[in-house]
């Protein structure tokens, strides 16, 4: 069995979990972007992106309509930011 290293907490992420749910309930905020991207296996996940404080959620989005959080957090690079970019640019 894989046991892994300790870790430290992304501070910047801790800040950021009390705008999960408001950003879920309300992902059509003029400051957000929130969108669906079908991805290579066909699955569709739901993006809420705060562009401007750098905080994603992600979900993904059942046939029913329903969706399920998979993971949210704190975009420090400038290659994921461009491919949030490239993902909203080409939504579903």
């Amino acid at each position: 069995m894989y046991i892994e290293p300790d870790r430290l907490p992304d501070l910047r992420r801790c800040e950021r979990l009390p705008w999960i749910k408001p950003l879920i309930e309300h992902p059509a905020e003029v400051e957000t972007l929130a969108w669906d991207y079908e991805e290579g296996d066909q699955t569709i996940k739901t993006y809420v992106w705060i562009k401007d404080y750098d905080f994603v959620v992600i979900m993904k989005k059942y046939p029913d309509g329903q969706r399920r959080l998979i993971t949210s957090f704190y975009v420090d690079s400038a290659y994921t930011k461009q491919d949030f970019e490239r993902k909203y640019a080409n939504r579903t």
